[in-house]
């Protein structure tokens, strides 16, 4: 019989609210080894992530929404979640840079990537990570 490697598999959760985005996320991050949640912002989202309490967060921000800012908000305001990294997306380089100068509000353990994403660069950001995520 094989030894294997026991080592609990990294639990990312990602929300968005494209079913394509998440589906080629879980996928890519998946063939990494690691363990993926999806979800898009639906109201229960910050519950389940608090509930899951994941290594790593994907949260997308898009312009003119704010459900993306909100839950980024929520996850530092509270003591529980605010530890956990976040790997901010968006379509929008403007949008990435309010968030990287508004560090109190969304947090400071932040990393971000434009889209369309570069998965290769996906994978690096969620490597490098601190923390369980990488």
């Amino acid at each position: 019989m094989q030894d294997r490697d026991w080592t609990p598999r990294k639990h990312v959760f990602a929300v968005n609210s494209s079913p394509d985005f998440l589906l080629i996320v879980r996928e890519v991050l998946a063939d990494e080894g690691y363990a993926v949640t999806t979800s898009d912002f639906e109201p229960n989202v910050f519950t389940r992530i608090l509930m899951r309490h994941p290594d790593a967060l994907i949260i997308d921000v898009v312009p003119g929404e704010s459900a993306g800012w909100d839950l980024l908000r929520r996850l530092n305001l509270e003591a529980k979640t605010n530890d956990i990294p976040a790997l901010v997306t968006s379509t929008s380089p403007a949008l990435l840079e309010q968030a990287r100068d508004e560090a109190a509000w969304y947090g400071a353990n932040r990393f971000f990537l434009t889209k369309p994403l570069d998965l290769d660069e996906l994978v690096r950001i969620i490597r490098e990570m601190p923390g369980d995520a990488g």
